[in-house]
C-alpha cells in the first residue's frame, strides 16, 4: 500500500515510566501489601491515578480508548453490587467494605508497578492502565467479594483471599476472567509482593472414587457478535446514505451559523424567552438557506425520521426543525450515521474508530485517500501502532462532514443558561459528546454501542437485528462475511483490512460460523463457473464471427475451444442454438459443479477438479490441486488473455535489461535474464513462436548458451 509517512503520536511511554518510578522512590514495591489508606491514596497519586481514596482513575493520557464507565471506578460501589447477592446482612456489609477497598487498592498498585501480565508463562509484562481498569470493575470485586463473605464469621483473622474454599476456586476456575485473576495473584505471591493467596489444593488424602463429584459450575461462553442480517443493511443503509448525503450538508450549514446569529441573545433571560429566540433564528435561517437535496427539490425526509423525544406530548416527527432540541437529536443522528459509515467501510474495531482525530483523511503518494490512526489491540505498545485504511469516497465525505460536525458544535452552548462558549469546547476528537435532551458532555467521548442503538430507533428500524442489539464490533462480522463470501483470495483480503497479525485470526471470522462458511462455498462454486462461462463465451463469440479466437494461453488453453466446438455441434444436432444459458451449462460440466477452474494467481487457473491427476500432486493423487506447485506444462493450466498483455510488458522489460547486460559484459545476470524469458514464453505458444524467430532474441539466446557463457561463469 503506497500510502504517506504518518506523523508518530506523541510517546506517553517516558511518563508512565516516570509515574511509576516516583511511586518507587518513596516505596518499595514489598512494602505495597502492608501500607495504610494514607501512604495508599500518596502511592496512588504519584502513579498517577488520582487522589480520592477508594477511587481508581485512570486519566486518558494513559489509556486513550478506555470507556468513560472504567475512568473512574468507585471500589466500594463495585463491592456493594457483588455482596448484595452474596445474602450479606447490613452490618456485613459496612465492616467489610473498607477491607475490601483496602485489599483492591493495594492490588490495583501491584498490578501497575509489577510484571504480572502477558500470554508467556513468565509473565514478564507489565498490565496497561486499560487492561487494569477493566479487571479492577468487573473480576475483582467479584472475588474479594466472596472472600469477604467467607471471612464473615472471624473480621479479626489475617487475610482475605486465603478465606475462599475449594468450592470458589472450582467455580473462579470455570470462568476465564476470574481464573487469570487468581493465576495473577499467585504470580505476585511467586514474586514476592504479595502473601495472602487462596490455600493449595488438599491432596495428602486419596480420592474416593465411590464418593459423588463435585458439581461444577456450568461454564460461561459468551455469544459471538454475529453479523447483520442482509435485509436489516438493506433498509438501514439507504436511510444512512440519506442523512449523510442530503440532509448532513443542510444541518452544518445551520449548525456554523448559529453562532453568529445567537450572538444576540441576553443569556441572563429565563429559559423559555431564550428557546423562543433560537427558534426564531432557525427560522429566519431556513427563509435565507431553505433546505434541499442535491437535484434542487424542497428537503422532505423518504422515511420515518423521528427528530425530537416526544416529550410533553411534542411531535416526534416534526419537520423541517424549528427549535434547539430538533438541532441538537439531528446532530446526534447526523454523528451516528457517520460513525455507521466509517464501521462499515473501514471495519476497523472501537478503539481504533473511537480515536480518529479530525485530520484523519489524508490523500497518499499514489493520489488514493487513506484513513490514518492507531491501532491498539494487538500492539505491544502502550500508545498503540500507527495504522492505515483506504478510504472510499463515502467515507471521505462522512468523516469530513463529522469534522465539520465537532468543530461546529464546539462553538455551541452546552446548556442554554451558560451561554456562548468563549474557546472552543472540544479537543481534536473527531466524536464529540453531544446529549439527546439539548446537553452536549465536557468531554469528547461517546458511547459507541448506545449511538448506533438511537441510530436505529431514529431512522425507525429494528434496533435488535437478528434479536441481538447493535454492537459496533458486528459491522466486522459483516464485513467478514460479505467479503469471505464474495472475493477470492478473501482471507488475505482480510487480513490486511482488518489489521491481524496471523492468518488464523482472519480464517476464525469466516469459518466460525458453518453458515457462513456453508454460504461462502456456495458462492465461490457459482464465482468458478461464472468465470469459466465468460471465457466459453468469448470463444464461441469468436468463432461465429469468424474472428481469431482468444488468445487463451498453457496447455489447458485447447481442451476449453475444443469443449466448445463439441458443445456447438451437438446443439445444433438437437435442433438447439447456443443461447445465454449454454456457456453456464457447458461451465457446469466443465468445473465438476464448481470444484474445478480455481485461481492459482492472477489470470492462471488450474481447470484440474478433484479426481483427475495432476503435475501439482504426488503420483496417484486425486486429491484436490496444491496450486502453490502448479507447473507451467501441466494439462490443466489455463493462462487467461488478460495475462497476454502483461506477459509482452514484461518480456520486453527482460530484453532491454539482457541487452544492457550484454553490452556491459555481464554474461551471467544475461543467462539468467533469458531464462526468465523463456519461463514467460511457455504460458503462450504463439508469443514464444515469435520471439523466438526474432533474429535480436536468437543472438541473445546463442550467447546464452554458446561457449562463451560458460568461459565468462568459469
Amino acid at each position: 500500500m503506497n500510502a504517506p509517512q504518518l506523523q508518530a503520536k506523541p510517546d506517553l511511554a517516558r511518563l508512565d515510566d516516570e509515574r511509576r518510578l516516583a511511586v518507587l522512590r518513596q516505596f518499595k514495591v514489598e512494602q505495597i501489601k502492608h501500607l495504610g489508606e494514607h501512604d495508599l491514596l500518596v502511592a496512588q497519586s504519584l502513579a498517577g491515578h488520582g487522589n480520592v481514596w477508594g477511587r481508581w482513575q485512570t486519566p486518558k493520557p494513559l489509556a486513550t480508548t478506555l470507556v468513560s464507565a472504567l475512568r473512574e471506578i468507585d471500589f466500594a460501589r463495585r463491592l456493594r453490587v457483588f455482596m448484595a447477592k452474596e445474602e450479606p446482612t447490613a452490618a456485613f456489609v459496612d465492616q467489610s467494605v473498607n477491607e475490601g477497598v483496602l485489599a483492591l487498592t493495594r492490588i490495583a498498585l501491584l498490578m501497575r508497578l509489577v510484571s504480572s501480565g502477558g500470554y508467556d508463562h513468565g509473565k514478564a509484562r507489565r498490565l496497561k492502565p486499560s487492561s487494569i481498569a477493566t479487571y479492577l470493575y468487573s473480576s475483582w470485586p467479584r472475588i474479594t467479594s466472596r472472600a469477604l463473605r467467607r471471612k464473615a464469621d472471624d473480621f479479626a483473622a489475617v487475610g482475605l483471599f486465603r478465606f475462599l474454599d475449594e468450592a470458589d476456586l472450582l467455580e473462579f476456575n470455570a470462568y476465564k476472567p476470574t481464573r487469570i485473576e487468581l493465576q495473577r495473584l499467585d504470580t505476585l505471591v511467586a514474586r514476592g509482593v504479595w502473601v495472602d493467596a487462596p490455600p493449595l489444593p488438599d491432596i495428602r488424602h486419596s480420592t474416593n472414587p465411590s464418593q459423588k463429584p463435585v458439581a461444577r459450575a456450568p461454564q460461561k461462553k459468551p455469544e459471538p457478535h454475529l453479523p447483520f442480517p442482509e435485509d436489516w443493511l438493506a433498509e438501514i443503509g439507504p436511510r444512512v446514505l440519506w442523512i449523510v448525503q442530503e440532509m448532513g450538508p443542510n444541518l452544518l450549514r445551520l449548525l456554523e451559523a448559529l453562532p453568529q446569529e445567537l450572538k444576540s441573545i441576553d443569556w441572563a433571560r429565563d429559559h423559555s424567552t431564550i428557546a423562543n429566540h433560537i427558534a426564531r433564528s432557525i427560522a429566519e435561517h431556513h427563509k435565507r438557506h431553505p433546505w434541499r437535496d442535491r437535484a434542487g427539490q424542497p428537503l422532505l425526509p423518504p422515511f420515518p425520521l423521528n427528530t425530537s423525544n416526544g416529550k410533553r406530548g411534542s411531535e416526534r416527527r416534526e419537520w423541517p426543525p424549528r427549535r434547539w432540541e430538533h438541532v441538537v437529536n439531528m446532530s446526534v443522528t447526523l454523528q451516528a450515521a457517520h460513525l455507521f459509515i466509517a464501521l462499515l467501510s473501514s471495519a476497523g474495531r472501537i478503539g481504533e474508530i473511537s480515536t480518529l482525530a479530525r485530520q484523519c483523511v489524508a490523500v497518499g503518494r499514489d493520489g488514493k485517500d487513506y484513513l490514518e490512526g492507531f491501532t491498539y489491540k494487538l500492539s505491544g505498545n502502550l500508545f498503540g501502532d500507527i495504522r492505515q485504511w483506504p478510504a472510499p469516497e463515502i467515507l471521505c465525505q462522512s468523516l469530513g462532514q463529522q469534522s465539520r460536525l465537532a468543530a461546529a458544535m464546539g462553538w455551541l452552548p452546552k446548556r442554554m443558561q451558560d451561554g456562548l462558549p468563549q474557546s472552543p469546547r472540544f479537543d481534536n476528537g473527531l466524536w464529540v459528546s453531544i446529549g439527546a435532551g439539548g446537553h452536549v458532555g465536557e468531554n469528547a467521548e461517546i458511547k459507541i454501542n448506545q449511538t448506533l442503538t438511537i441510530l436505529a430507533k431514529r431512522l425507525d428500524v429494528d434496533p435488535n437485528p437478528g434479536g441481538v442489539n447493535v454492537h459496533a464490533h458486528r459491522f466486522r462480522k459483516t464485513i467478514g462475511r460479505l467479503a469471505g463470501i464474495a472475493l477470492w483470495y478473501s482471507p488475505l483480503v482480510l487480513k490486511r483490512l482488518f489489521g491481524h497479525k496471523g492468518i488464523e485470526m482472519t480464517l476464525h471470522y469466516i469459518l466460525c460460523d458453518s453458515d457462513v462458511r456453508e454460504e461462502a462455498e456456495k458462492v465461490l462454486r457459482e464465482l468458478r463457473i461464472m468465470h469459466c462461462a465468460e471465457a466459453l463465451d468469448e470463444i464461441h463469440q469468436a468463432m461465429s464471427d469468424g474472428l481469431p479466437l482468444p488468445g487463451n494461453g498453457g496447455p489447458g488453453a485447447a481442451r476449453i475451444v475444443t469443449a466448445v466446438h463439441k458443445h456447438d455441434e451437438q446443439l445444433r444436432q438437437d435442433g438447439r442454438i447456443w443461447d445465454d444459458g449454454s456457456a453456464y451449462d457447458l461451465a457446469f460440466l466443465l468445473t465438476a459443479q464448481g470444484q474445478g477452474w480455481r485461481l492459482v494467481k492472477k489470470n492462471i487457473v488450474c481447470s484440474k477438479a478433484p479426481g483427475e491427476h495432476g503435475l501439482c500432486q504426488p503420483k496417484r493423487s486425486k486429491g484436490e490441486p496444491n496450486t502453490a506447485n502448479c507447473k507451467p506444462d501441466c494439462g490443466n493450466r489455463i493462462v487467461l488473455l488478460r495475462q497476454r498483455r502483461d506477459t509482452e510488458l514484461v518480456v520486453e522489460q527482460y530484453l532491454d535489461i539482457a541487452r544492457q547486460a550484454r553490452d556491459e559484459g555481464q554474461m551471467l545476470v544475461l543467462a539468467g535474464i533469458m531464462n526468465n524469458v523463456r519461463d514467460e514464453l511457455e504460458n503462450f505458444v504463439d508469443l514464444k513462436a515469435k520471439y523466438l524467430a526474432d533474429t535480436g532474441v536468437q543472438s541473445l539466446l546463442a550467447l546464452c548458451d554458446g561457449p562463451e557463457a560458460t568461459e565468462t561463469a568459469a
